[in-house]
């Protein structure tokens, strides 16, 4: 970042800010989050992205009270977080922070109260007026010298005397006492509009269980705060902290080229466990221009991984637990309801799969044989973490639920119901199908009987996996009965 120190004495500052700067890279730390928020607009502070920034900053002090001030910063910058740590013996008396003018109507604001000459329009003609802002909104309203009030509706233009506060870009200011000649400090500051997520390619090979993959990772980094940052040493933070979001959002438009050099990485850094969150480090010091998203090296190339190629299906009836037994015989009944199928890809990120490391969250491209077989969300995943990605909607794989028999009991306490599944695999290979069935109605229930093998998944879902031959149609069917102890309530 190229922060500009604009002290009494400027150039003698700026040649010890240089040399300061020089003998320690400054540290910016971006956190992952909020990618898409700030790739669409640049925030203000409090807005979304988060990033922390820390440099060595100097200046060169007359002795007694000696104000210094410092632009180039982002226009995200968080005011309460800015805190500048002496190194020597200068104290810091006093700090402002000065936002960037937005544009007239902020002008306008800080002009209340204060003598203003207004232009207006009137015909061919053009007529000032001078006096006091009394309001700024709907038109402009003046105290004029005379005691009138004037309400202007339309107004041309308009001149300000000069106004305390006003900036073209971001910059704080400091009162320094204690001291004199040049001392070193120690800037932090929290920052909004930086964000970055991880991008990741798989290439598969192989169905089922004998699927193999490779598999590549980048990190996505987007800088939208208001300012360039150059030469820092970049770090990445795969998690996100809680912030309070007390700030006020401000949206600023537009955004500065930049001629900064690119990141860059030879190799993939290492992640080292910062806090409660995984960190990257990047080997050389990096540069991200405002209004840029760039591409870096996150996690090596593997190859080989072992992985597994689903297909699924299931009835969605949610995960809603039944105060009472379902006695209905139309519930959830699905005569005939075609069910999509879905494709899946699952891995271990283990060591012995060929990863292993920390997989921050991000979006995955997955591939087979070049061709482009859909797009994922992975969450944060430590290693030895299971990775389950929903690949997309099967073509040639269709299932058919119908309920073909339900028969309830109640001197008993008990109610049978019988579920077929009519698959059709009109691929050229063979395949299996996990059919996935949750049981509603009641807690209590035991398998009566099954064409296929099932397993419970949970206290009340099942899963059957169905071979299914090349170009063939199958038929899964179960029978499942209900019990509940004397004394439960049954509905009539």
């Amino acid at each position: 970042m190229t922060l500009r120190p604009l002290p009494l004495s400027l150039s003698a500052a700026l040649a010890a800010s240089s040399a300061a700067q020089a003998a320690e890279t400054p540290k910016l730390t971006i956190y992952s989050g909020d990618f898409d928020s700030v790739s669409q607009y640049e925030p203000g502070a409090g807005g979304a992205g988060f990033a922390l920034y820390e440099s060595l900053v100097s200046f060169n002090l007359k002795g007694g009270d000696t104000a210094a001030s410092l632009g180039g910063l982002p226009r995200g910058l968080d005011p309460s977080s800015v805190l500048l740590m002496p190194l020597g013996t200068a104290r810091v008396r006093g700090q402002r922070f000065d936002f960037a003018a937005a544009g007239q109507d902020d002008l306008l604001k800080r002009a209340l109260g204060r003598t203003v000459t207004v232009e207006q329009a009137v015909g061919d003609a053009r007529v000032t007026y001078t006096g006091t802002l009394l309001s700024a909104g709907n038109g402009l309203t003046l105290h004029l010298p005379d005691g009138r009030i004037k309400v202007l509706a339309h107004y041309a233009g308009f001149e300000l005397a000069q106004v305390a506060g006003i900036s073209h870009e971001p910059t704080l200011h400091w009162t320094f006492a204690g001291a004199s000649g040049r001392q070193d400090f120690r800037l932090h500051y929290s920052t909004a509009g930086l964000a970055w997520r991880a991008e990741y390619r798989i290439d598969t090979l192989g169905l089922g269980k004998t699927c193999r993959m490779g598999i590549e990772g980048a990190a996505m980094v987007v800088n939208r705060s208001g300012a360039d940052f150059d030469g820092v040493g970049l770090t990445l933070v795969a998690g996100e902290p809680n912030r309070s979001g007390t700030l006020e959002r401000v949206t600023v438009t537009g955004s500065r080229v930049s001629a900064a050099k690119m990141a860059m990485a030879d190799s993939a850094p290492e992640a080292r466990v910062s806090g409660e969150y995984h960190a990257y480090t990047l080997p050389l010091p990096a540069s991200l221009p405002q209004g840029s998203v760039q591409r870096i090296p996150l996690i090596d190339a593997a190859t080989g991984v072992a992985c597994e190629r689903r297909y699924e299906t299931a009835f969605a009836q949610g995960d809603w637990r039944p105060p009472y037994p379902i006695v209905d015989a139309n519930y959830g009944a699905g005569d005939d309801q075609v069910l999509p199928v879905q494709a899946s890809l699952r891995f271990k990120n283990a060591k012995a799969a060929g990863l292993g490391m920390p997989l921050p969250a991000g979006r995955v491209r997955i591939f087979e044989g070049g061709d482009f077989l859909g797009e994922a969300a992975i969450a944060h995943t430590p290693g030895n973490g299971e990775v389950a990605l929903r690949i997309g909607e099967v073509f040639d794989l269709q299932a058919k639920r119908t309920r073909t028999a339900f028969t309830l009991d109640r001197d008993g306490r008990s109610m049978t119901e019988t579920v077929r599944f009519d698959i059709n695999n009109a691929k050229p290979q063979a395949a299996v199908l996990r059919v996935a069935e949750r049981l509603p109605r009641w807690s209590e229930w035991e398998m009566v009987s099954s064409s296929a093998a099932f397993t419970r998944r949970g206290a009340q879902t099942v899963e059957f996996d169905l071979p299914l031959a090349v170009e063939s149609t199958a038929t899964l069917t179960y029978t499942v009965r209900y019990r509940w102890a004397p004394g439960v309530k049954v509905p009539d």
